[in-house]
């Protein structure tokens, strides 16, 4: 009898610590390596336990890349970020400007993926970093393309990509030969998810 009300009380103190349990915010670190490993590893290729399109799969990928790197799904009303396996996913997760504006928002369940932007390389750029592209159109810029930091060759960062597969290409790869617009995109090294 007292082993067992020992093992109660153990569990319950088990399940009160437990990360998020009780409504304690859970953090979790973003694990870059992880997301530049998966990117390097499917950068050639195709994932085929996620949704894919042959012409325009640079988001989709990304996503891929922030997932693998820990960051998790969000459920924010229209700016929903997950994938649904082969299905099709959701927009912001395949969609360029749909994803930066998901990723840069802070929402009651979780604060901020993208936590810094700018025109230029910031001095904490990083793998796992993600960089936005595109031109103007009509005036206004059009977000048309990502892209995600993998490290570094040469003194020189270089960046992985779908839809035109691209394995450790330098940024002068895309910008400014196809895209007027860029911008560098500092993921949070963690983030915080409230439980309810």
């Amino acid at each position: 009898m007292l082993a067992v009300l020992l093992a109660v009380v153990l569990a319950l103190i088990v399940i009160a610590a437990a990360p998020g349990v009780g409504g304690k915010p859970v953090r979790v670190t973003y694990d870059r390596r992880a997301a530049a490993a998966y990117a390097d590893h499917w950068a050639l290729k195709v994932n085929s336990a996620y949704w894919s399109s042959p012409n325009n799969d640079c988001a989709n990928f990304v996503s891929q890349c922030l997932a693998a790197g820990g960051l998790r799904p969000t459920a924010d009303a229209g700016r929903e970020w997950r994938a649904d396996g082969a299905a099709f996913p959701t927009l912001a997760w395949v969609n360029c400007e749909a994803q930066k504006r998901a990723l840069s928002q802070r929402s009651a369940t979780h604060s901020r993926y993208i936590v810094a932007v700018s025109r230029e390389v910031p001095s904490d750029w990083a793998a796992g970093d993600v960089v936005y592209l595109g031109n103007r159109v009509h005036g206004c810029v059009e977000w048309q393309h990502v892209i995600i930091c993998v490290g570094r060759r040469g003194g020189e960062f270089v960046y992985d990509s779908h839809t035109n597969a691209r394995k450790r290409r330098p940024l002068g790869h895309w910008y400014p030969a196809h895209f007027s617009e860029v911008r560098f995109c500092r993921i949070a090294d963690v983030v915080s998810y409230e439980q309810r």
